[in-house]
């Protein structure tokens, strides 16, 4: 599988509220209970059903599922692809055979990064490249720095490292069948703590790497896809349920 490395690239405690229905009934002197009136239905005590709140753990930076327009994720249209939210997800197109990516506001140094990717246009081997990148920074000539965990449509996964807008791979495309092929969805999660680089794929470890010397320390996260290739240039995925977490 020829793969080339181009690029442009939310606790309230919960309330309980316990209400006593007194029936005309109390307790008398010996710690006996009187009889109900007569005549008068008895009434037992109800407790209103606890109200639960779910917590957000303390560890989680963001988390978005793209029913609104994101306020983390970046929009733009270009020539050569697009990124942005639409119809609840978030969706990279690349009509080039570059890498095209929509990037985070925010920059982070060590995070773990959970989403679900469905490729959902790609050439008909599935040659198409779709992932997630960690401590992206651009500088002021626009070469770009970071690192990049992805997967492929037809079933190959890699760990890269991106410096001065080009791409070195630290895990060679390699092939697992912890990916599902075509337009299955696969859920990523990218964890890049310290000078550890971890790549899972629907629960399965499939890689791990070391950061560079001089590598970017911090910087944006990103979803990413590619087309690579050049009769069929065009690839779509699509991303949803976003969570950022620290390690």
């Amino acid at each position: 599988m020829s793969k080339r490395n181009q690029l442009t690239l939310g606790l309230i405690a919960a309330i309980v509220l316990l209400a006593c229905a007194c029936p005309v009934s109390g307790l008398i002197p010996g710690g006996g209970e009187e009889s109900p009136t007569p005549g008068l239905p008895f009434v037992p005590a109800t407790e209103e059903p606890q109200i639960e709140i779910p917590q957000i753990p303390a560890n989680i930076l963001i988390s978005d599922d793209f029913s609104s327009d994101s306020a983390e994720m970046e929009e733009y249209s270009s020539d050569d692809g697009s990124a942005g939210t639409e119809n609840g997800v978030y969706v990279v197109r690349s009509s080039g055979d570059v890498w095209q990516w929509g990037r985070s506001n925010s920059e982070f140094a060590d995070t773990v990064i959970d989403v679900d990717v469905t490729m959902i246009a790609g050439p008909s081997n599935d040659n198409a490249g779709f992932g997630v990148a960690c401590r992206l920074v651009e500088a002021e000539d626009t070469s770009v720095d970071g690192y990049m965990l992805a997967i492929s449509g037809d079933g190959y996964y890699t760990i890269r490292s991106i410096t001065d807008s080009n791409m070195t791979a630290l895990v060679d495309w390699t092939s697992s069948g912890a990916v599902k092929q075509g337009n299955a969805a696969n859920h990523i999660r990218a964890t890049c703590n310290g000078s550890e680089l971890i790549l899972e794929v629907n629960g399965t470890v499939v890689a791990t790497a070391s950061t560079i010397p001089g590598g970017s320390t911090s910087g944006a996260i990103a979803f990413a896809a590619i087309s690579f290739e050049t009769a069929e240039p065009y690839a779509e995925a699509q991303f949803d349920n976003l969570v950022v977490s620290q390690p």
